[in-house]
């Protein structure tokens, strides 16, 4: 991908704190048990994001408890 390139992901996100009450939360062991996944919160998103050479710039409620992850391409890659 070039330089300027845009990533959209669209997720369930986990939320930051411990003990905020989250559908999601429910969705991490269900993908635990059921294929080995697991749910991710936004900071973790842009961490994998800075890995692949992408800048997570924003992130935006969906309906449904859904985000929307925002990230543009590098030039360093």
């Amino acid at each position: 991908m070039r330089a300027g390139t845009e990533l959209l992901v669209v997720e369930r996100l986990l939320p930051q704190g411990d003990l905020v009450p989250s559908p999601a939360v429910a969705w991490d062991v269900h993908m635990l048990c059921n294929v080995g996944g697991s749910e991710r919160t936004e900071d973790h998103y842009a961490r994998l994001s800075a890995e692949a050479g992408f800048e997570a710039t924003a992130c935006h409620g969906l309906p449904l408890g859904g985000s929307l992850i925002h990230a543009v391409r590098g030039a360093g890659l």
